[in-house]
Order: C-alpha cells, then sequence, then structure tokens
C-alpha cells in the first residue's frame, strides 16, 4: 500500500534543497508503485479466471451420463465425462458410427438413445388425406 505521508516528506526534502535523498525516496516510491499495480493486474487475472470457470459450472450440467453446456439457450455437447471428471477439461466427443469417441483419452461410449417424447393418453397423430393428382385430373 501506498504510504501518502512519503509523498510530502518528498515534497519537503526537495523544498528544502536535499534533492539527492529526495530523489532516492521518490524512486523507492515508484518501485512500490510499479510492484503494486503488477500485483493489481495479476489479481485482475486471476478473478477473471476465477469468474470464467464459475460461469462454466453453472451451466454445465450431466445428462444421460454426459456433460454438456448451455450458452445462450443452445445446449453444445456432449462432452467427455472422464476428461471432465479426472482433468476438469471439456472435450467434445466425435460420433463415429454407432459410438461417440473422446480424440483427448481415447474412451468409447454407446451413443444414447434420444429422450422419449411425453404424449398425452388417446392423442393420436392427425391423418391428412392426399388427393391423387392424377386420379384428380382424369
Amino acid at each position: 500500500m501506498l504510504d501518502y505521508r512519503r509523498f510530502k516528506e518528498i515534497n519537503d526534502l526537495f523544498a528544502a534543497g536535499q534533492t539527492v535523498k529526495a530523489r532516492r525516496l521518490l524512486m523507492e516510491q515508484q518501485s512500490k508503485s510499479i510492484a503494486l499495480q503488477d500485483e493489481n493486474d495479476m489479481l485482475h487475472v486471476r478473478l477473471k479466471t476465477y469468474e470464467d470457470i464459475l460461469q462454466v459450472a453453472r451451466n454445465l450440467c450431466n445428462e444421460r451420463g454426459f456433460y454438456w453446456l448451455k450458452t445462450d439457450g443452445v445446449k453444445q455437447g456432449p462432452f467427455c465425462p472422464r476428461c471432465y471428471e479426472l482433468e476438469g477439461g471439456l472435450i467434445r466427443l466425435e460420433r463415429r458410427r454407432k459410438d461417440l469417441i473422446c480424440p483427448c483419452c481415447g474412451a468409447v461410449y454407446a451413443l444414447p438413445a434420444p429422450p422419449e417424447v411425453a404424449r398425452p393418453e388417446g392423442h393420436r397423430a392427425k391423418i391428412i388425406p392426399f388427393r391423387q393428382v392424377a386420379a384428380a385430373r382424369a
């Protein structure tokens, strides 16, 4: 933390004609100020990193054994559960024929079954009759 009394002391030394001592104290204050600014910049970077981690954690969900990231209403993924749980990495799984594979750890997962859509009882699809074009013209 900067000691503002030092600045008054430096000013008084300059006013008294003791410029060598005043410059030495001023250089010490400058070094402290630079160190303080560097620490402040580092803390800003750390805070931003933690905010980003928190944002990901808030938007990450586990559905049917896979991790999904919801951003702006869009669900992205699936991400490898092994990589996330062991190392915290969000590695998107790649689709290969009938399974999913992690390009990072090589883990292979079966494709999840699509979720079933709940339909109310007695609800049937509406059948739309189509006319035969040739029969209609004849």
